[in-house]
């Protein structure tokens, strides 16, 4: 393997760097901690309560650990993996016993039996951190194959038709597609703890050829019952764009195994979404019945289950972005971006200019009574302004899916209109909020991308002080209820979770926070520790990215601990790049390699160049020595 040593000493390590560390050490003893007093015994949750019945819910319980496998393969202690695989084996056996309105678990084959891909996305980050943390485990690959079969066109829960190149309904899983009966479901027990009746009063009605005048009528419980006729009717059948991120499982399996029936199946399906785009003049549909007709469902390319009059471009942007991303893993092919840039290009040449601010629309649907509290240009009466099909228009949100396009397509364009777009944000590009971030992670891209360009040498040390501040704030929430949770929703352990990993990826791996809904880890750069045979960064080492251009890389690697250290850093989170050139102390070499090894002695740097010829190797979980 090729190897740097061009270490130099310090009298002080960089704040950063220590810093760093540190948050590896307080998040392990948090850890621990929050084990103790979240878990019962043999790491039992204690959600879903014994007599639940409902299908809504694993994800939010798998959401509260789902990233300690990631934090482990970036040299966190081995407390993060073990205690992972623990949850995640509570966590099945627990939803293995709760029933559904069907007859059967909520989970089956260790799999949701019947839910949507903005749903089981979430609940599979998880899956695909382990792959990251523990390729070597064969319960892992197993899963992982087994997760992955149930959408091959051999499976017998007939989730995927390969003749017409759909997913068959937009609820699917191990039970297959049949229990997308949304008529079946309780209010609370479908769409994440609140009622339908509330999300379409506040959020708008998706479809405007219904017997109510407006959204709020649904606000009286005597429409409940109708509405989810309504829902069973046109959103329990078809295809829809969130099922693109069925792709994720299939490169998952992929980068365990290399068969290539998974690389076949995520370039098949985004094909499909590509034509049927194409066919539709461009913009993306939102829903196709099951001969692959567009509109087939409501009877319009617009109003299907998640689609552009449901939530909008942040759930139809969640698909083309997530699938666009593996297929590029998978081929190197960045052609493949062209698919959600077309939409965001869509997006913008129909946005409404204010000043500098570009307000885009977010929402298309049929002309009709847009008065709701939902958010966008109003008239002074308080309707949501409707122009041509679009509405809701507003700046740019915390939505990733531009930071992603750029992210793996390195073009100046790409990055010009994360600028533009941005200046429609109300955060301050230098300045980062130390406050617990939301699920998702975000809030933090534009500073970091300002970093990245030279303009705010601060954020390492910023970005690592927020982390510290997220896990205190946890733990001082936990002491204050004395380590006794009192609001046993499904979302308990995802509101306590002590563990943040963004600054992390940031800072160590160049990479940004993967798209939450089912997106993979994308990344610059990953770390090995050759002499315990693991992934991360060995103790006492800290890294940092500084700098992402389109040739490559700087890296800065610290050994702030007591003895030398030795440090493979693979190009890619899966050895998916190249690097073609290695700059450091005053030498330059050509390597032509994928990893590279970097002696740092206790108490010195390493700073060093590369350049980096992108999606050029076969990706794999493997470890870069085997």
């Amino acid at each position: 393997m090729f190897e740097v040593d061009a270490n130099t000493p310090f009298a002080r390590p960089p704040r950063w760097a220590t810093l760093q560390r540190e948050l590896f050490e307080t998040m392990s003893e948090a850890l621990g901690r929050f084990v103790e007093g979240y878990f019962g015994e043999g790491y039992d949750p204690f959600w879903p309560p014994d007599d639940h019945v409902g299908v809504d819910g694993y994800d939010d319980v798998i959401e509260g650990f789902y990233n300690w496998p990631l934090v482990y393969a970036m040299g966190g202690d081995t407390l993060f993996l073990d205690h992972a695989r623990g949850a995640y084996r509570g966590a099945l056996d627990r939803c293995g016993e709760t029933e559904t309105p069907f007859g059967h678990p909520m989970v089956v084959d260790e799999f949701e039996q019947c839910r949507d891909w903005f749903h089981l996305g979430e609940g599979n980050l998880y899956t695909y951190n382990m792959g990251l943390a523990a390729p070597d485990d064969e319960v892992v690959v197993a899963r992982a194959e087994q997760f992955a079969s149930l959408y091959l066109p051999d499976s017998d829960v007939n989730n995927y038709d390969a003749e017409q190149r759909l997913v068959r309904a937009p609820m699917n899983g191990s039970m297959g597609p049949e229990y997308s009966d949304l008529s079946a479901f309780g209010t609370h027990s479908t769409f994440g703890g609140y009622g339908a009746n509330y999300r379409w009063a506040s959020h708008g009605l998706p479809w405007r050829d219904l017997e109510f005048d407006n959204a709020t009528e649904f606000l009286d419980p005597a429409n409940e019952e109708r509405l989810y006729e309504i829902f069973d009717e046109r959103c329990s059948s078809g295809d829809i764009p969130l099922n693109l991120g069925i792709t994720s499982l299939m490169t998952n399996a992929y980068l365990h195994t290399g068969d290539d029936r998974y690389k076949e199946w995520v370039l098949e399906y985004l094909d499909a979404w590509k034509e049927r785009t194409a066919e539709n003049g461009g913009i993306i549909p939102d829903n196709v019945d099951r001969s692959g007709d567009i509109g087939g469902i409501t009877g319009a390319w617009y109003g299907g289950m998640y689609g552009w009059s449901w939530g909008g471009w942040h759930y139809v942007g969640i698909g083309p972005t997530v699938a666009a991303e593996n297929a590029v893993l998978l081929t190197g092919d960045r052609e493949y971006l062209e698919f959600p840039r077309s939409q965001l290009d869509l997006l913008e040449r129909n946005a409404i200019q204010r000043g500098d601010t570009p307000y885009l629309p977010h929402k298309y649907g049929s002309e009709g009574d847009y008065h709701y509290n939902g958010s966008g240009l109003r008239k002074n009466d308080g309707e949501i302004l409707w122009r041509d099909g679009w509405y809701e228009f507003k700046p740019h949100s915390d939505d990733p899916y531009a930071v992603h396009l750029w992210y793996m397509s390195m073009t100046e364009a790409d990055r010009q209109r994360l600028y533009r777009l941005g200046k429609g944000t109300k955060r301050d590009w230098c300045r980062v909020d130390p406050r617990p971030s939301s699920k998702h992670g975000d809030g933090h891209e534009y500073p970091w991308l300002v970093y990245l360009d030279g303009e705010y040498a601060e954020f390492p040390e910023r970005i690592m002080e927020a982390s510290h501040a997220h896990v205190q704030y946890r733990l001082d929430e936990m002491r204050e209820e004395a380590f006794n949770p009192h609001d046993l929703t499904e979302d308990y352990l995802r509101n306590r979770n002590p563990i943040v990993h963004k600054g992390l990826l940031q800072l160590s791996m160049g990479a940004p926070q993967p798209v939450y809904y089912g997106g993979l880890v994308h990344a610059q750069v990953r770390h090995f520790d050759p002499d315990r045979g693991r992934p991360g960064l060995p103790p006492g080492v800290s890294a940092l990215v500084t700098g992402i251009t389109a040739e490559g890389i700087d890296l800065t690697l610290v050994n702030v601990g007591g003895r030398d250290r030795a440090v493979v850093v693979q190009a890619g989170a899966y050895g998916e790049h190249e690097f073609t050139a290695i700059h450091a102390a005053g030498e330059s070499d050509e390597p032509g390699t994928n990893a590279i090894r970097v002696r740092v002695d206790a108490g010195s740097r390493v700073d060093l160049s590369a350049n980096i010829e992108r999606f050029y190797r076969e990706p794999s979980y493997a470890f870069p020595w085997e």
